[in-house]
Protein backbone atom coordinates (compact mmCIF):
# COMPACT_ATOMS: atom_id res chain seq x y z
CA UNK A 1 0.00 0.00 0.00
CA UNK A 2 1.37 3.87 -1.07
CA UNK A 3 1.29 5.91 2.12
CA UNK A 4 -0.17 8.91 2.11
CA UNK A 5 3.74 10.49 2.05
CA UNK A 6 4.28 9.48 -1.35
CA UNK A 7 1.56 11.31 -3.16
CA UNK A 8 2.53 14.05 -0.59
CA UNK A 9 5.78 14.08 -1.85
CA UNK A 10 4.90 13.40 -5.65
CA UNK A 11 2.22 16.11 -5.18
CA UNK A 12 5.13 19.10 -4.28
CA UNK A 13 7.20 17.82 -6.94
CA UNK A 14 4.58 18.33 -9.40
CA UNK A 15 3.01 21.58 -8.16
CA UNK A 16 6.55 23.31 -7.20
CA UNK A 17 8.99 21.69 -9.95
CA UNK A 18 6.85 20.61 -12.99
CA UNK A 19 3.58 22.77 -12.88
CA UNK A 20 3.39 22.90 -16.87
CA UNK A 21 -0.13 25.07 -16.16
CA UNK A 22 1.50 27.38 -13.87
CA UNK A 23 -1.01 26.62 -10.92
CA UNK A 24 1.46 26.33 -7.77
CA UNK A 25 0.70 29.86 -6.66
CA UNK A 26 -2.85 29.11 -6.24
CA UNK A 27 -3.73 26.90 -3.12
CA UNK A 28 -7.33 25.89 -4.23
CA UNK A 29 -5.56 23.91 -7.05
CA UNK A 30 -3.36 22.44 -5.20
CA UNK A 31 -4.63 18.91 -6.21
CA UNK A 32 -4.90 19.66 -9.93
CA UNK A 33 -2.01 17.41 -10.74
CA UNK A 34 -3.41 14.76 -8.71
CA UNK A 35 -4.67 12.53 -11.38
CA UNK A 36 -0.89 11.63 -13.05
CA UNK A 37 0.44 10.69 -9.42
CA UNK A 38 -0.67 6.87 -9.81
CA UNK A 39 0.72 6.56 -12.89
CA UNK A 40 3.97 8.07 -11.89
CA UNK A 41 4.01 5.58 -8.63
CA UNK A 42 3.56 2.47 -11.50
CA UNK A 43 6.69 3.70 -12.77
CA UNK A 44 8.32 3.58 -10.12
CA UNK A 45 6.91 0.05 -9.15
CA UNK A 46 7.26 -1.50 -12.43
CA UNK A 47 9.37 0.13 -14.64
CA UNK A 48 11.72 2.95 -12.76
CA UNK A 49 13.92 5.09 -14.69
CA UNK A 50 14.21 8.88 -15.01
CA UNK A 51 13.60 8.00 -19.17
CA UNK A 52 10.26 7.07 -18.53
CA UNK A 53 9.57 9.67 -16.29
CA UNK A 54 10.29 11.83 -18.47
CA UNK A 55 8.19 10.26 -21.46
CA UNK A 56 5.24 10.09 -19.08
CA UNK A 57 5.61 13.91 -17.90
CA UNK A 58 6.01 15.08 -21.58
CA UNK A 59 3.36 12.59 -23.12
CA UNK A 60 1.03 14.55 -20.42
CA UNK A 61 2.41 17.41 -21.05
CA UNK A 62 1.76 17.06 -24.99
CA UNK A 63 -1.07 14.57 -25.40
CA UNK A 64 -3.49 16.03 -21.97
CA UNK A 65 -2.53 19.78 -21.93
CA UNK A 66 -1.81 20.79 -25.36
CA UNK A 67 1.47 21.62 -24.77
CA UNK A 68 3.42 21.49 -27.47
CA UNK A 69 7.41 21.02 -26.46
CA UNK A 70 9.91 18.48 -27.67
CA UNK A 71 12.63 19.97 -25.49
CA UNK A 72 12.53 17.64 -22.74
CA UNK A 73 16.08 18.64 -20.81
CA UNK A 74 13.84 20.51 -18.30
CA UNK A 75 12.30 17.39 -16.85
CA UNK A 76 15.74 15.77 -16.16
CA UNK A 77 15.89 17.08 -12.52
CA UNK A 78 12.13 17.05 -11.90
CA UNK A 79 12.54 13.26 -12.92
CA UNK A 80 15.51 12.63 -10.93
CA UNK A 81 13.45 14.11 -7.84
CA UNK A 82 10.64 11.68 -8.29
CA UNK A 83 13.11 8.80 -8.65
CA UNK A 84 14.82 9.39 -5.20
CA UNK A 85 10.96 9.18 -3.84
CA UNK A 86 10.75 5.81 -5.23
CA UNK A 87 14.00 4.98 -3.56
CA UNK A 88 13.06 6.94 -0.13
CA UNK A 89 10.35 5.22 0.17
CA UNK A 90 11.29 2.14 -1.13
CA UNK A 91 8.89 1.42 -4.05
Amino acid sequence: MIKNEVITEIRTVLIKDWDPLGIGANLNLGDEYDGYIGSIIHILMYSPSIESIISLLNKIENEDMGIENTNTKYLYPIATKLMKIGEKFHI
